[in-house]
């Protein structure tokens, strides 16, 4: 391995090795890759005064004969080469004719994959997570160096490897490939190599290898972050097999919702989810020529952690049952009407706005969908003057069927205060508990929340700063469309609010 003289100062005595790993205990490992087996280990300290150092040790299996050489020495070259804090860290390796070893730096937190389905991952890590592995691709992609550029070729969950702050750092680079940057598109003609489900149809159909290939690969990677599962599921033999399947059909009858992680739903910003899942789609179109740089990848996913960082949020209610709904006002329109289904408790909202054209526009009617047979719910209007804006809500949660109803709102503005809609003394006081919040003139950008068939989840509040700044402020709404059919009547009521 001629490669490797230049590298000498990175190699490590094997024996070293075996006795960080314990020979290569049971006990020190880690899990199996397509290379060999992963060990963790301590190697010792120049300084006896120093701790030693952590380890993650890769061991080629020998079954393999010669075929993962090629990956050892890309590997060794690639990492040597190239630095990058969301790269994984090559300390060193091991190299003679019964024995190839790499040696890493050990990532506390393993691989991303093993995370997918934690709940208590929350929804700002995930997209700090997917940031990072974004700005190592990104690095690979244009920062390399003149002239070329890294096409990793098997990106997915479980070569994102997270360290001891969440960070993560692509890892596992025995595949890839370096090719020109000189050419309006970079395309290499190889065997296509990789993981399926995270395969760029393209690649695998033709065998050629763009950087593209690559972004498609972390477009299924970031809806296995929003969706908490992996990328295929061998069981099941329906559109549920492969994740990038399944997040198109629920793209196409607008019902992503319904395959987020339920407890992320409830921390998210409508805005992050907004330009997150947008991002991703992209990555995944059919034509390469539509799917993004990592660049535009990297600012898209700042924007996402941008707008869930900024916005405080307050949750009243119960946060299970229902589903989401979202209403946004766009940059040219103004509010001018809320109509409010209620009894002993809020119903339903539906909300109608007027554009710079003078037309008027409702949304849909979220909650209530049992009303037209309940003759007890009154309908109220509230008009709003055209300079009117609402400044604050106001309202009491009580007990009901088990669950936390939203059971009396009011909407304050800028001139006078509406309400309070619903019965407030219905439910007694050492069963209600009130909320409030309130928001600077000029600052709200619209609700959602949650919604049953016979009540409601009132939204969120978004102020226009929470969503974008004012000059860039382009946000559609996003209509939720729900299974009707599934949710039962009374489901739980809640109602957040936000303000900068």
């Amino acid at each position: 391995m001629s490669h490797l003289q230049e590298l000498d100062h990175l190699r490590i005595p094997f024996d070293d090795i075996k006795s960080a790993t314990n020979n290569f205990s049971h006990q020190n490992f880690l899990g199996q890759g397509g290379f060999g087996r992963v060990y963790k280990g301590q190697l010792p300290s120049t300084d006896s005064s120093e701790p030693g150092t952590t380890v993650a040790v890769k061991r080629l299996d020998v079954k393999l004969g010669g075929q993962g050489e090629h990956e050892f020495l890309t590997e060794i070259l690639m990492l040597a080469s190239y630095k990058h804090d969301n790269l994984v860290s090559l300390i060193g390796f091991s190299e003679d004719s019964n024995e190839k070893v790499l040696v890493y730096k050990y990532e506390v937190n393993g691989s991303l994959d093993k995370h997918l389905a934690s709940i208590d991952l929350t929804w700002a890590q995930r997209l700090r997570i997917c940031l990072g592995a974004a700005q190592g691709l990104e690095y690979l992609h244009e920062g390399v160096g003149a002239g070329h550029r890294v096409l990793h070729r098997d990106i997915k969950s479980s070569n994102v490897l997270l360290d001891a702050y969440w960070e993560a750092k692509i890892s596992d680079f025995g595949l890839s490939k370096i090719g020109p940057t000189n050419q309006p598109f970079t395309f290499l003609v190889t065997n296509a190599c990789g993981t399926f489900g995270y395969l760029d149809p393209l690649y695998l159909a033709t065998g050629v290898l763009t950087k593209e290939s690559d972004v498609y690969s972390f477009g299924v990677v970031l809806f296995e972050v929003l969706c908490g599962r992996p990328a295929m599921i061998v069981k099941h033999e329906d559109e549920r097999r492969f994740l990038s399947h399944l997040v198109k059909l629920h793209q196409e009858k607008g019902t992503l919702h319904q395959i987020i992680i339920p407890n992320l739903l409830e921390q998210m910003k409508p805005y992050s989810l907004e330009v997150f899942s947008n991002i991703a789609f992209q990555c995944l179109n059919e034509d390469r020529k539509q799917r993004p740089t990592m660049g535009l990848v990297v600012k898209e996913l700042e924007k996402a952690l941008e707008h869930q960082l900024r916005t405080r949020t307050r949750l009243w209610g119960s946060v299970i049952g229902g589903w989401p709904f979202l209403f946004e006002l766009e940059s040219n329109q103004k509010l001018r009407k809320i109509t409010i289904g209620h009894d002993r408790w809020i119903h339903s909202l539906m909300f109608t706005v007027e554009d710079s054209d003078g037309l008027l526009h409702s949304s849909e009617q979220y909650g209530g969908l049992n009303d037209a047979n309940n003759k007890g719910v009154e309908i109220s209007k509230i008009l709003f003057e055209a300079d009117e804006e609402i400044i604050g809500i106001a309202g009491t949660v009580g007990r009901r069927y088990g669950l936390e109803l939203i059971t009396t709102l009011s909407f304050v503005t800028n001139k006078r205060t509406y309400g309070p809609f619903g019965e407030k003394d219905y439910i007694r006081p050492r069963k209600k508990a009130q909320f409030s919040s309130s928001w600077d003139l000029g600052s709200f950008h619209g609700f959602y929340g949650r919604c049953g068939c016979d009540s409601l989840l009132l939204p969120k509040t978004m102020s226009t700063r929470q969503v974008a700044k004012a000059s860039q402020n382009d946000t559609k709404v996003i209509k939720w469309n729900t299974n009707r059919s599934y949710f039962k009547p009374n489901k739980a009521n809640v109602f957040k609010t936000s303000s900068p």
